[in-house]
């Protein structure tokens, strides 16, 4: 593994990220069904950050990505190896020098600092909601975080996808593969969390998403952007 940390002024650095897009808008992509309907020139019209399996979007690459699902990295290494983006990953689970190590913390708090530490919140959305806050971006705006599954058993159980996947935008994005069944009403708290960090400060977060079941965050038109 590389030595990340050696260069603190280099891309492979957190100190490279902090406030280097002070003042900017940027799109946190969720990777809901409802993401098929986002014309790919907005996706591109503005710095991103992809999460998961969104490398299955056909002719798409977001300028940063980031995982934190044990699940997802260890049955997709491969395929994210090969995403050409800065990366975003627990510090295990770093394997070049792209990668940008993430410190994982039980407590529930919005970390200002997330080179420091995260705290994960139950959706990789909320993990990047405090990567885009250390880098400066003023407004963060959401598609594709539809908020809304079909699964069986308890939250964030492990569960086996049989047949094609209803809850992604891709019908292979967990079929046949291993997931966590979604923690909602968690993954709410962390958004309200989020809300008031941004607030406070002069910054929003607005989901663009149509349709969205998530009930704690401002809402906007994506035509508006």
């Amino acid at each position: 593994m590389s030595d990340i940390t050696a260069n603190t002024q280099a891309p492979g650095s957190w100190r490279y990220y902090r406030d280097i897009h002070e003042g900017e808008t940027c799109l946190i992509i969720g990777n809901g069904p409802s993401l098929r309907d986002v014309p790919l020139d907005f996706l591109k019209k503005y710095p991103s950050f992809g999460t998961n399996r969104i490398y299955l979007m056909d002719g798409f690459t977001p300028t940063y990505y980031c995982s934190v699902n044990p699940l997802v990295i260890q049955q997709f290494s491969e395929d994210i190896a090969r995403i050409d983006a800065p990366k975003f990953l627990p510090a295990s689970y770093c394997f070049d020098d792209t990668c940008l190590p993430l410190n994982s913390s039980g407590v529930v708090v919005f970390s200002q600092d997330a080179s420091q530490w995260i705290h994960e919140g139950h959706t990789v959305t909320f993990v990047c909601m405090q990567i885009a806050y250390y880098m400066g971006f003023k407004n963060v705006l959401l598609v594709g975080v539809d908020h809304s599954f079909q699964y069986h058993g308890a939250p964030n159980q492990e569960m086996v996808l049989d047949g094609n996947d209803p809850n992604h935008f891709h019908p292979d994005y967990f079929k046949g593969k291993h997931w966590n069944n979604p923690d909602l009403v968690r993954s709410e708290h962390a958004y309200k969390l989020a809300r008031a960090m941004y607030e406070v400060h002069g910054r929003r977060i607005i989901n663009l998403t149509p349709g969205t079941k998530e009930q704690v965050l401002e809402k906007g038109n994506i035509n508006d952007w």
